[in-house]
């Protein structure tokens, strides 16, 4: 069995493949330091086979020695951290690729699974994310857009008059109070500007590229936004997978 680990800004994942299926998953809010403690919290499930190996994405580079600890303590393997250096089969044709974040070259693996490139993939979690992989599994480029929760908590933290409120889907566009305006003002623009991106970025890519949505947030937008093919929840630990079988083979 593989054990493939997200590590995010906000939360920490776990999905165990048993071959080429997800067995169990599991996900907690990340803490400030990863404890054997934590990690037998994470993969809660009792396992029914041994644990052949541990990847690892990661977003948080001061919880990644700890992990790294804590996987060896309580599995005795060396869990494998992915980063641009990895061998991941894609062409990493951007400017400074030692600034792409581990949890995107991971759900432009996954993306594979499901679908041949090219393809655009919007993650979205804390920030928003688009990924753009040409026909040739070229990684092009992207853009990062401030998510749902961080833009409420960001008016709450700069203005004076406005409270940090709790999200839900408007009912509206046209709001008739305060908390209902920054409902309306955050979800309406980003689904604006989800479906302008796309748009532009078929331009680039071709029109027949597939879009994936994935990332916690991603159900706010399904049946929402045109042009989405596919939602998929576990396209980043599809992705490690892809990648540890690659580099194992």
């Amino acid at each position: 069995m593989l054990l493939t680990i997200d590590v995010g800004n906000t939360a920490t994942g776990v999905a165990i493949f048993d071959g080429d299926v997800i067995a169990s998953k599991n996900k907690l809010l990340t803490p400030d330091e990863i404890s054997v403690t934590f990690l037998k919290s994470l993969v809660k499930k009792e396992l029914r086979r041994p644990i052949r190996g541990v990847i690892v994405s990661s977003v948080v580079p001061f919880v990644d020695e700890s992990l790294e600890q804590a996987v060896r303590e309580y599995f005795h393997k060396e869990a494998i951290f992915i980063d641009h250096t990895t061998d991941s089969g894609l062409i990493l044709k951007i400017d400074r690729p030692a600034e792409l974040g581990a949890d995107r070259i991971a759900d432009a693996v996954g993306a594979v699974h499901f679908f041949e490139p090219p393809f655009i993939i919007i993650d979205s979690g804390t920030a928003i994310t688009f990924d753009v992989i040409s026909k040739d599994r070229e990684y092009l480029g992207g853009c990062i857009m401030p998510g749902i929760e961080l833009s409420i908590h960001s008016l709450a933290e700069k203005t004076a008059k406005l409270e940090l409120i709790h999200f839900s889907i408007p009912k509206s566009i046209l709001s008739t109070n305060t908390e209902d305006h920054i409902r309306a003002g955050i979800f309406y623009s980003s689904v604006g500007g989800l479906t302008y991106m796309i748009k532009e970025y078929k331009k680039i890519i071709g029109q027949d590229a597939k879009v994936i949505a994935t990332g916690g947030l991603s159900k706010y937008f399904e049946g929402r936004i045109e042009g989405i093919d596919r939602f998929e929840p576990d396209l980043i630990y599809y992705g490690l997978k892809e990648i540890y079988d690659r580099i194992k083979k």
